[in-house]
């Protein structure tokens, strides 16, 4: 193999390992205690319909769901929530924030959701902040893109995580204990 050849293969490799690299999101790492307490409102829900628009500047596409709550766990919602989310299909356009929680119509989950001000709902911490809940009440995230970061001593420094499935009742009872309930 010629030098040129051999540059232009390992040019190849080390993009191709930054791009993979690159669909990951490096993010601080919050405990439950801690997304709890961060969150104005958590509840079980089952995800409603997502529209998608751009956003009132024109530079983003947002997409907002409904999330009609099925179990209220902290805060204070009406029967039924709007989250948005940056990204989405629209206008022959697509955005996508890699590691953001998905939300499929139907879906029964938990999330966790803070308030900017009464018109706009967030994800607090986006893959972290949504359980999906499978057809035998087992929940888990889905956090396998994501890297997590801890601040230990003013530095950052890299976890590993592993999700692991859950009965949603444990859940549940957890953000309520943390929430400063029973």
């Amino acid at each position: 193999m010629s030098i040129k050849k051999f540059s232009a293969l390992l040019a190849a490799i080390v993009f191709l390992g930054i791009s993979v690299l690159a669909q990951a999101t490096t993010m601080l790492f919050l405990t439950r205690e801690e997304l709890t307490v961060r969150s104005d409102i958590v509840a079980r829900v089952r995800v409603g319909k997502a529209t998608v628009s751009e956003s009132e500047d024109g530079r983003m596409i947002v997409t907002r769901t409904e999330l009609l709550v099925t179990k209220l766990l902290k805060g204070k919602v009406d029967g039924s929530v709007v989250v948005q989310q940056f990204g989405g299909r629209f206008g022959g356009k697509t955005q996508k924030v890699v590691g953001d929680g998905q939300l499929r119509p139907g879906e029964d989950a938990v999330v966790f959701l803070r308030r900017e001000d009464k018109a706009k709902t967030y994800l607090t911490a986006l893959a972290l902040s949504v359980y999906h809940i499978d057809d035998k009440g087992m929940a888990r995230r889905n956090v396998d893109d994501m890297v997590f970061m801890k601040n230990e001593d003013g530095k950052a420094k890299r976890i590993a995580h592993v999700e692991v499935a859950e009965p949603v009742e444990s859940l549940m009872t957890d953000i309520v204990r943390f929430a400063g309930g029973k």
